[in-house]
């Protein structure tokens, strides 16, 4: 017998023996039933895990969530069982509706994933862009933000854990993460607002630490001064990783980034990390077609926040962005215009063009316009997104909104066309 139709019989059983009046809810697909809240405590050594999950009101019963290939135990809501259905590598719930929000508490078993989906044996954990169902149960799509805890229990003896034991703002899926190893903190400083930032390095490489993250505080302070303040916490840092050998860059595991060890050193990626806390998580995407929002917002940040706080940095970043350019095909897609039908991985979005196309994007308005012009635009949006998700074209209307300027002609070129262009200049 599978195990789905054994936990459909089991589903079934219970309601059957139910009593009075008003039997449970059959499981019953609801995906558009809001997550609010996660709460995740984990046994590392064991592979078992709980999670208290709290579904926004709905006035439709049932609840629906992706589970890949955990094993599901049990469901229950204030102590009572809750019958559920596994439906391949997702999970119905049965609920009903409510004009409140309700809480489920699942006990279930994980597996290690490798290939940055899930948790890897190697003491990390990846799951961007919606691989989350393998290590707890979610909602993968990027514009859904829920608050999260965690724990961790059992770890490797001489082991550290870093991960964030709250994420007080909503955040996507796909930014929860920990990673286990021989760590020591380098606390950098603090910034204005009282922000600590700082680096967990492994044994050997304080000296690349504090290379790369040499303008990191004052990276973040002038964040926090130029675009508003952070929403994940007072504490912001990054992680060194030590990912297969190749991976570079990092991921914004906010508060606590991700770098791959073979790029601590580079002060640009831990920069550009840090800046994820105001674009791509401190305002999510609303559909995978808008990655350049996140990553061509957050490339452009990265070097103009180096421009101000170490300008031969900033520089230099600004030429290695302008190599990268000339590397890139003029089949990668920067901005498709849909939401909801290309697939970022399978459809070929995760290139470096959004990330380069859209960094010159920007430079090209700050040509224009100002760079500190842009600086307010950049603001402004995060000060109506923050928190919530947002669009690339709901970017574009905020810039002719504030200064008249239609920037349609200027995202032809560098988000739209074919055409790569080689040399930067102010837009049209």
């Amino acid at each position: 017998m599978s195990r789905r139709m054994r936990t459909l019989l089991a589903a079934l059983v219970l309601v059957a023996a139910c009593s009075g009046d008003d039997p449970p809810p059959m499981p019953t697909a609801n995906p558009s039933r809001e997550i609010v809240d996660t709460n995740l405590s984990f046994d590392v050594g064991a592979k078992t895990a709980k999670v208290t999950i709290t579904f926004g009101a709905s006035t439709m019963p049932g609840a629906s969530l992706e589970t890949g290939d955990l094993a599901i135990q049990t469901v229950t809501r204030d102590g009572q069982d809750v019958p559920f259905m596994v439906t391949g590598s997702g999970l119905d719930l049965g609920l009903p509706a409510s004009s409140k929000p309700l809480k489920v508490e699942i006990m279930y078993a994980w597996l290690n994933h490798e290939m940055f989906t899930g948790a890897s044996k190697d003491g990390y954990t990846l799951i961007w862009p919606y691989y989350c169902g393998n290590l707890f149960p979610c909602h993968s799509h990027p514009d859904d933000g829920t608050t999260f805890a965690m724990e961790l229990t059992d770890l490797p003896a001489g082991q550290t854990a870093v991960y964030p034991t709250t994420i007080p703002g909503d955040a996507p899926s796909y930014q929860i993460a920990w990673s286990i190893n021989a760590y020591t903190q380098l606390d950098l400083g603090t910034t204005s607002a009282g922000t600590l930032v700082s680096i967990w390095h492994l044994p050997g490489e304080e000296t690349k630490a504090m290379t790369g993250g040499a303008h990191l505080v004052a990276a973040v302070d002038w964040f926090e001064k130029t675009l508003g303040p952070y929403k994940f916490g007072d504490h912001i840092g990054s992680v060194s990783v030590a990912w297969p050998r190749g991976a570079y860059g990092g991921m914004e595991h906010h508060p606590f980034s991700h770098i791959a060890s073979a790029a601590l050193g580079s002060e640009e990626t831990h920069v550009h990390e840090a800046a994820h806390g105001w674009f791509g998580d401190g305002i999510r995407i609303k559909c995978w077609e808008d990655f350049v929002l996140s990553e061509g917002t957050v490339s452009y940040l990265a070097a103009r926040a180096l421009d101000v706080v170490a300008p031969s940095v900033g520089a230099a970043t600004w030429a290695s962005y302008q190599s990268e350019l000339g590397t890139l095909s003029p089949m990668d897609k920067v901005w498709p215009q849909s939401c909801g039908t290309v697939d970022i991985i399978k459809d070929d979005l995760f290139t470096n063009a959004p990330y380069m196309r859209g960094a010159f994007f920007y430079k090209g308005l700050a040509d224009k316009l100002g760079a500190d012009v842009v600086d307010g635009i950049l603001a402004a949006f995060y000060q109506q997104h923050g928190g919530g998700a947002a669009t690339m074209q709901e970017m574009l209307d905020l810039v002719h909104t504030m200064t008249g300027y239609d920037a349609t002609a200027c995202a032809q070129t560098w988000l739209l066309n074919s055409i790569v262009p080689q040399q930067p200049a102010p837009c049209p």
